[in-house]
């Protein structure tokens, strides 16, 4: 098939080359490295006497190579041994590893027993899938899933590793890849010599929202904060400015457009709170960067690069979105796609007054747009071919370094309203599952409950507790209405006595001692009490589901979990119950349930109803596959897992062992970055997921806070991570883009805002690039904030030389992260100790670079606005000839001509279409960004 790409394409792979090498330059660079400088690395010779490359790729100055390694022994690999070489001119400029110092003293030397068909059966026994009909394992040659029953010694492969096991001895091991039915999917190490599980590893990343993170959108869970929409601060996009343009447009093209229109979100808006769709018009056809690339030169539909689409439907190169409500996990027939026709028009209607399945070829349609609009803008930022993107050809688009495995047959799985006609469906979640390159990731789109706030709970005795009390509603089974029948849930509020003792996750929680004696985590004492009543719990050690499935069985009719936080409102989560769930559920703040608590306890009778009294409306359940934020979010997850420790370790991140990963932090990120507003400020509160928790666009979302670069807003540091609202991952993850999220905005205000998100060059488009660089630089042996500080700076120094060392050392250093701070373990979010400190002591005196920093404020004017076409430019300055080009809402230029700002400008837009643009004034000292509207 790769006889058919275009010449073009041989003379990249050809320069690449050139730039990468191959795998034996590599080998010989590094260990002509290791041999000079092992003992301060910490090593011995026989340490770093072997080792491989498992893969490598470039910054995105191409000048840098990034190479990634595992230590070995006995020429077999060891399991999380890694380093990340970068590598420049010949020359090793960093190694940062994990590798294990004094490795064949702890090493128990000996031949796998078992085959590989045997220990992925072992596995699958005990990891309980023994028996179970559609387990999968992935095998390692092909790249390819079979049914565990169809694994031969044949057909499947799997490789060797030496993993620690519990007396610190490293042991031999098959690493194994098996696929649960219900959606896990299990890295796991199993002894090669007796089946034995060492470790096992879930590759999917759920973004759980049942976690102990307030979001009741009335009561912050941290301090009080306001919430207000603020547009007039600082660093407004169209009013910022640019100092300096290191990049330049290119406009050659090697696109073959394929023609499709759909009706869609566009690029920045992030759910149906925000925008509309709106009919986009071939919005694969994007600007090439300098080398002449474009992300998807054939089109989002095209497989084997040629002109013309292979698929009329939502598949293609990048992405296969279909249907997948009886979570199959893969398409079951060709109705589950949508079909565009000959002509590509994907132009389905959308009624959000209707339930999500009297619209599901819209909500796939959306899904397919938005993957594809994650692959082609992380595209030229550097999560290509060589990185591991997700593609089904590379178009010879790749460099082969020696990895074990291949670049391509990787396009993402995207699955709408996954599972949601099953009995007990997944609600108020997603995921995302990555594998090494080669291997398709999947991502799991749900179904989100009705709006989770309200006054749902009603007490009607005592007098002293009367009333309707907020509460937040569970999504497993709805409230019932005043209409239904306003006494059917209506009874005695009993709080559950449990036995007290710890609880063992025995359905799937996290194992932990129990705080209170009525979290109705263990047996209850009081069951016959429960029996036809009200069960009311604390908030505790296990799992929301778990508390409600409990008091179902002792017999309740509903449940009401009141949260433990000193002052905090209603807890709200979704997340899979253990077995289906029955009696409706419910949340209420600290205060309103101890005041229950405290009569019941006291000897009194609380007599109440759960009852729905809200608009018929909001009971209407929303689609994830319209919040563009949560697809960003969780597209964001395959790009750090395969960038960080390269594209064919894909463990750095997904532990939950080493708590101070940032995964969920970038991926918040992502989806910020992707769904930013061109008249939004960095003042500006912006919640996660407030359209499908039923929220407005000032909802405070699923973080613990509204991201923000006000302290007023959201004043998370470094230092709150041991905090009880800052779980693992996801809270550590929010502290970690809270910090993203204020260098993005101080690049910004340094360097201006470029609204062509693909090839701009504004302070946005060089904080994009930083960050890439920066995960592809972090060490996958010891992710955390400190180290991913320095990965940041890193990549500034190999791309900018240095320039924006001070910038974003004042970004860390405001929430805690300073030149002094402390990780500690990367496994802990205890140990780290914060600082404060802009300057490195023995290095650049930051406080001087940032008092001398000069901003250019030259104002443009440009009017009318909106305007019929005919648009005027002046400035305040005497600018000279000035560059003016127009984008439309997809980043693509359509209009670039100068004009003489000695006086007043005139630009003729008047073959523009209606519609909102934005413009770009560029000279020789400055560059502005304003939206213009074409009316």
């Amino acid at each position: 098939m790769k006889n058919k790409y275009t010449s073009s394409f041989m003379v990249l792979f050809l320069a690449l080359v050139s730039f990468i090498g191959t795998a034996q330059d590599n080998q010989s660079i590094i260990s002509s490295y290791l041999a000079k400088n092992a003992p301060s690395l910490g090593l011995n010779s026989s340490d770093v006497s072997e080792f491989t490359i498992t893969s490598a790729t470039t910054l995105s100055n191409k000048e840098v190579k990034v190479v990634y390694l595992l230590q070995r022994i006995n020429n077999v690999n060891v399991s999380g041994a890694s380093a990340t070489v970068v590598i420049k001119n010949g020359e090793v400029l960093s190694f940062k590893h994990g590798f294990v110092s004094d490795l064949s003293a702890k090493t128990d030397i000996s031949s796998a027993s078992l085959s590989p068909v045997q220990a992925v059966n072992s596995a699958a026994n005990h990891l309980g899938l023994q028996g179970e009909s559609n387990v999968m394992v992935t095998d390692y040659k092909s790249r390819e899933d079979l049914l565990i029953e169809n694994a031969t010694d044949t057909n499947y492969e799997a490789p060797l590793y030496y993993e620690i096991s519990d007396n610190d001895r490293y042991i031999l091991t098959y690493e194994v890849i098996v696929k649960d039915p219900k959606g896990a999917w299990w890295n796991a190490k199993v002894n090669a010599s007796n089946g034995q599980l060492l470790n096992k590893v879930n590759m999917t990343i759920t973004c759980n929202f049942d976690l102990p993170y307030e979001t009741d959108a009335v009561i912050n869970n941290h301090k009080s904060h306001s919430h207000t929409v603020e547009k007039n601060g600082q660093s407004n996009l169209v009013d910022s400015y640019s100092k300096i343009s290191p990049f330049s447009a290119s406009a050659s093209s090697a696109l073959v457009s394929d023609g499709a229109i759909y009706n869609a979100y566009p690029l920045r808006v992030e759910s149906p709170l925000h925008g509309d769709r709106v009919i986009l018009n071939d919005p694969s056809a994007v600007t090439p960067d300098l080398d002449g690339l474009v992300p998807s030169p054939f089109g989002w539909h095209d497989v084997d690069g040629m002109a013309g689409a292979e698929f009329t439907t939502t598949q293609g190169n990048n992405v296969s979105a279909y249907l997948d409500t009886m979570d199959n996990d893969a398409p079951t027939g060709p109705e589950v796609f949508v079909d565009g026709g000959a002509n590509l028009l994907f132009d389905d209607e959308i009624d959000f007054s209707l339930e999500p399945s009297e619209y599901r070829p819209a909500v796939i349609t959306n899904l397919f747009v938005w993957n594809n609009y994650m692959h082609d803008v992380w595209y030229n930022y550097g999560f290509d071919e060589t990185s591991g993107n997700f593609q089904e050809a590379n178009y010879g688009r790749f460099v082969d370094d020696g990895s074990l495995f291949g670049p391509d047959g990787d396009s993402v799985n995207a699955e709408a309203q996954d599972g949601s006609e099953l009995a007990a469906p997944t609600l108020n979640n997603a995921n995302m599952a990555t594998s090494m390159d080669g291997s398709n990731p999947r991502m799991q789109m749900f179904l989100w409950g009705a709006a989770p706030f309200g006054d749902f709970l009603e007490v009607i005795s005592p007098s002293d507790v009367e009333g309707s009390y907020f509460a937040s509603r569970f999504p497993f089974v709805d409230i019932p209405r005043i209409e239904d029948g306003e006494d059917q849930i209506r009874a005695n509020i009993i709080v559950v006595e449990d036995d007290g003792t710890p609880y063992l996750g025995d359905d799937g929680g996290t194992p932990g001692l129990s705080t209170e004696s009525n979290d109705g985590c263990t047996a209850y004492l009081n069951a016959a009490d429960i029996e036809g009543n009200i069960a009311i719990v604390r908030r505790g050690v296990c799992a929301f589901a778990t508390k409600i499935r409990r008091a179902q069985n002792a017999g309740a009719i509903a449940c009401i979990i009141v949260n433990n936080v000193e002052g905090e409102g209603p807890v709200n989560g979704g997340g899979t119950p253990d077995e289906p769930i029955t009696i409706p559920a419910i949340s209420v703040g600290q205060v309103q349930g101890d005041a229950i608590i405290a009569i019941v306890d006291g000897g009194g009778t609380v007599d109440g109803r759960v009852i729905d009294r809200g608009p018929l409306s909001a009971t209407v359940m929303k689609d994830g596959d319209v919040d563009q934020g949560i697809i960003a979010h969780e597209y964001g997850h395959g790009i750090s897992t395969r960038l960080v420790g390269g594209r064919d370790q894909s463990l750095c991140l997904l532990s939950l062992v080493v708590e101070e990963q940032m995964g969920e932090g970038w991926s918040d990120w992502f989806a910020l970055v992707m769904t930013q507003e061109l008249d939004d400020t960095a003042v500006q509160p912006r919640g996660i997921g407030t359209y499908v928790l039923g929220q407005d666009q000032l909802g405070s979302g699923i973080r613990p806070a509204r991201y923000s670069t006000d302290f007023a807003v959201n004043d998370y540091t470094y230092g709150d991570l041991p905090n009880d609202e800052i779980t693992v991952p996801h809270g550590v993850g929010f502290v970690w883009s809270t910090i993203l999220w204020d260098m993005y905005w101080a690049f910004i205000d340094e360097y201006g805002f470029d609204a062509d998100i693909y090839n701009g060059t504004g302070g946005n488009n060089m904080a994009m690039q930083l960050v890439i660089d920066g995960l592809k630089l972090l060490p996958c042996a010891q992710p955390g904030f400190v180290t991913g500080r320095d990965a940041i700076l890193e990549a500034d120094d190999l791309l900018y030389d240095g320039a924006n060392e001070c910038l974003i050392r004042k970004a860390f250093a405001d929430r805690g992260v300073g030149a002094l701070a402390i990780q500690g373990l990367a496994n802990s979010r205890m140990d780290q100790i914060e600082d404060f400190t802009i300057s490195d002591p023995l290095g650049t005196d930051c406080d001087a670079v940032l008092a001398t920093n000069d901003v250019d404020t030259t104002i443009f004017a440009i009017y009318p606005n909106p305007s019929n076409g005919n648009i005027n430019i002046n400035s305040n300055k005497n600018n000279g000839l000035a560059k003016v080009e127009m984008f439309d809402i997809n980043g693509r230029r359509v209009l670039s001509t100068q004009i003489d700002l000695t006086n007043t400008g005139n630009v003729n837009a008047t073959q523009l279409t209606t519609g909102i643009y934005v413009i770009k004034v560029s000279t020789d000292t400055s560059v502005h960004t304003q939206k213009l509207v074409i009316k």
